[in-house]
């Protein structure tokens, strides 16, 4: 499913790959379910469930650590959460997801 959703895939596998790379399995396994929602093709239903993640305490911004990780792999851990949010509202779309149901 690399459509108008590439972006979005590439951003997804990239975190993930580097999430587990550095020990991040709870944000690892969570954006692993969107990626599947986005391979069977439930686009939308990937993209709320990614939004789902920044919301409320306890979100991907307030518990993501990267431990381990040098300053540079930091940073891009935090760019690709900053830009897998800001491709998700940007593809957000509450109709489409009704009609995914």
């Amino acid at each position: 499913m690399k459509s108008n959703y590439a972006d979005y895939q590439d951003n997804l596998e990239n975190l993930i790959k580097l999430l587990r790379e550095f020990n991040e399995e709870h944000w690892a396994n969570y954006f692993q379910k969107s990626l599947e929602l986005l391979y069977v093709g439930k686009p939308q239903k990937s993209i709320y469930h990614s939004l789902a993640a920044f919301a409320g305490m306890g979100s991907v911004t307030d518990s993501l650590t990267f431990t381990g990780a040098n300053n540079q792999e930091v940073k891009l851990g935090f760019k690709l959460t900053a830009s897998l949010f800001n491709e998700c509202k940007l593809k957000r779309s509450f109709l489409k997801r009704i009609i995914e149901q």
